[in-house]
């Protein structure tokens, strides 16, 4: 029963590091999220003055997919993480 028990405060261990990492990670996203928006909005205005085709429409479409795709990783990691996490408590 002791080996089991360190087991488990063991995997308890790495799961709640993990988090933490997850967590972090978020702060990668904010800054992207930030970058994806200063960029984009210069963009539009540019474009907006200058007049002409809209082709901000392209990196703001799939460049938003990109930061989406970011931001769904993130959260689903942690609420596996999370929830493996709360079933050994």
């Amino acid at each position: 029963m002791e080996e089991e028990s360190i087991r488990r405060i063991v995997r308890e261990e790495i799961l709640e590091r993990e988090l933490r990492r997850i967590n972090s990670a978020y702060k990668g996203f904010y800054i992207h999220l930030a970058i994806y928006c200063i960029v984009n909005a210069a963009f539009s205005v540019f474009m907006l003055l200058r007049g002409g085709f809209f082709w901000p429409i392209f990196p703001i479409v799939f460049w938003g997919a990109g930061v989406l795709v970011h931001f769904s990783c993130l959260s689903v990691a942690k609420k596996s993480v999370g929830s493996e996490l709360e079933s050994l408590k």
